[in-house]
């Protein structure tokens, strides 16, 4: 197989160096008889003098100095066009090399620099290894996924699977109290797959949006009771500051965002008053939810919106909240985001109103 990719890369560079000396070739020999037909009707034209009777147009001389021209030119364009061939072909031979053994499972291999590279080969070289960079972090992403997913099902599987053993050995008694737990872990199992359905489907851009005019201050009035009874049993109150307007957008999707906000502050901030704030601008709406805890630690911001993302190994929660945030956002053309001032707190979301 070697021997095989050898050949075939040896052909190319002869294929590029023959025919390039045999370009160089045509063109001496075109340009030596187009010399004579030029010369010979210029003399028919009286343009020029014609040689005296007797003297031949053309002597022996005359041809061994065009067939030496001719053998010194093909000798020059033969070793240009070698040199020229491999500085082509081995940029590209490297790049093939690298590909066939990123397509036998070797993400880790990156091209290194080659002085022949230049111009296009160079920038081909430079998007290749961003390409393969770019593959081998998609699967340990990949992996990563697969890992938490398992992680994060089997804590409240064990529950299920243990309190149900129980009933079924007469451990337990399966009263309303035991129910109540077990539909507690089937939600909380719901929503997981609810929120990695969500992440899927943005990261993927096929989140589906029902578009509609939105009310907003409606909308987060009448979760205003669901939002107290999440936050109350923590020791938390929670502030309306909603400013009037309408934008166009999915409203099941903004509450799904709402709520994954104010679960975040409920979960990871110190009891307090957690403040939800909507403003509208000409073209945008901002809704921010604002807490008093502790923040996202240093240097975390541009990583809490990324899936299973947790600021430290104790981090309660699924890692996967922030991430539906951001994903629903970005779904409506805006963004999410998080700023850290005056001791409080801000997670916002931006979204354009048309």
């Amino acid at each position: 197989m070697v021997a095989r990719r050898m050949k075939a890369r040896i052909s190319l560079t002869r294929q590029l160096a023959v025919a390039m000396t045999a370009l160089a070739m045509m063109a001496i020999i075109v340009s030596t008889a187009a010399f004579y037909a030029v010369y010979a009707a210029l003399e028919r034209l009286r343009i020029v003098a014609p040689l005296p009777p007797g003297i031949e147009d053309t002597t022996g001389l005359d041809v061994g100095i065009t067939l030496v021209a001719c053998v010194v030119g093909g000798l020059l364009a033969l070793m240009i066009a070698v040199r020229v061939a491999r500085r082509i072909i081995r940029p590209l031979g490297a790049v093939a090399d690298a590909a066939r053994r990123i397509a036998e499972g070797d993400l880790a291999t990156r091209i290194d620099p080659i002085p022949e590279a230049h111009g296009e080969t160079a920038l081909l070289i430079a998007d290749f290894n961003a390409m393969a960079s770019r593959l081998e972090r998609m699967s340990h992403d990949v992996k990563l996924w697969n890992a938490q997913i398992a992680h994060e099902l089997r804590t409240p599987l064990t529950i299920l699977r243990g309190r149900l053993q129980g009933v079924n050995d007469g451990v337990f008694s399966l009263d309303g109290q035991l129910i109540a737990g077990l539909l507690q872990q089937v939600d909380g199992l719901t929503r997981l797959v609810e929120d990695l359905r969500s992440v899927s489907l943005a990261d993927s851009g096929r989140l589906e949006l029902v578009l509609a005019d939105i009310d907003l201050v409606a909308e987060l009035q009448a979760m205003a009771p669901t939002l107290l009874s999440m936050l109350s049993p923590a020791g938390f109150g929670l502030a309306l500051d909603l400013q009037a307007g309408t934008f166009r957008g999915d409203a099941a999707r903004i509450r799904q965002a709402v709520i994954a906000l104010v679960e975040n502050a409920r979960r990871h901030a110190d009891p307090c008053m957690v403040r939800i704030v909507t403003a509208f601008s000409a073209g945008t709406v901002s809704i921010q939810v604002v807490d008093d805890g502790p923040g996202l630690p240093d240097g975390f911001e541009g990583q809490a919106f990324e899936q299973f993302a947790r600021a430290g190994h104790h981090a309660g929660g699924s890692g996967l909240g922030l991430a539906v945030v951001r994903g629903i956002a970005r779904a409506h053309g805006g963004e999410a985001q998080y700023a850290r001032g005056q001791g409080r707190s801000t997670f916002e979301i931006v979204l354009p109103r048309a």
